[in-house]
């Protein structure tokens, strides 16, 4: 597998920069995970949208989804136009209901909800869920190929579901938005990079790699307190970034 990071900052993005999105690749084809703000743009300096296969959305905040609406344009105009010969399937987070409905676009773009029982095989990856502790529903993606495992936290809290869905993973691309000094609300639902460094040591991840930065944070400071705890180097997402999970 190949991680691909189209944006790495929530829940707004830097200049120039996007939120969240990750593309995920295989010999056998593409899957985005997320799709917020800047991510087409992004993706689309690496692949054409007729070889963008499929799209995983762990949650309906705009940070996470923003793009969406553009990407469903871009796939209607490339089937209009010769283009793009098949319609895409966006596999949405089936909560709220209200945002699912939102996600498909007739003929072009069809919509399959997900929930923590789902389990998906695309591109040649098998891809299994649990929910996350976030404010509206949300799911972390675990996707196996090849005997590696990639699994990604979405948005979450401390949550028990999360951990047990990342234990053993080769590769934890893992949300840390707060350093410790700045944590919020525990029903805001998300991570510092002190709990990530906690959480990859106490699950046996193999690499950790931390993910959605309010863009004026310094990124040293996430890296270091998340290392302190996890025992090892930690990575850090960036925009344009390219990870080989062998």
């Amino acid at each position: 597998m190949k991680l691909r990071v189209l944006g790495e900052t929530g829940p707004y993005p830097a200049p120039g920069g996007a939120t969240t999105g990750f593309l995920l690749s295989t010999d056998q084809g593409n899957v985005l995970i997320d799709c917020g703000s800047g991510v087409l743009a992004e993706l689309t300096k690496h692949i054409r949208v007729a070889d963008l296969d499929a799209v995983i959305i762990t949650h309906h905040h705009a940070d996470h989804i923003s793009d969406l609406n553009v990407l469903q344009y871009a796939v209607m105009i490339h089937r209009l136009q010769g283009l793009r010969q098949e319609p895409i399937t966006v596999y949405a987070n089936g909560a709220p209901a209200i945002e699912f409905e939102k996600v498909g676009l007739d003929g072009h773009v069809a919509a399959v909800p997900l929930s923590k029982d789902s389990t998906l095989e695309l591109c040649g990856m098998k891809f299994t869920f649990a929910d996350t502790n976030h404010a509206i529903p949300c799911l972390a993606v675990s996707a196996e190929h090849a005997g590696k495992r990639f699994v990604f936290s979405g948005d979450s809290g401390p949550s028990p579901s999360l951990e047990q869905l990342a234990a053993g993973a080769d590769f934890f691309l893992c949300e840390a938005s707060w350093l410790e000094q700045d944590k919020g609300p525990a029903e805001i639902g998300h991570l510092t990079a002190k709990e990530v460094g906690e959480i990859g040591k106490r699950v046996g991840v193999k690499q950790l790699c931390l993910t959605h930065f309010y863009p004026e944070y310094d990124r040293s400071l996430l890296q270091q307190e998340a290392a302190a705890e996890f025992g090892r180097d930690v990575l850090i997402a960036k925009q344009g970034d390219v990870y080989d999970i062998v």
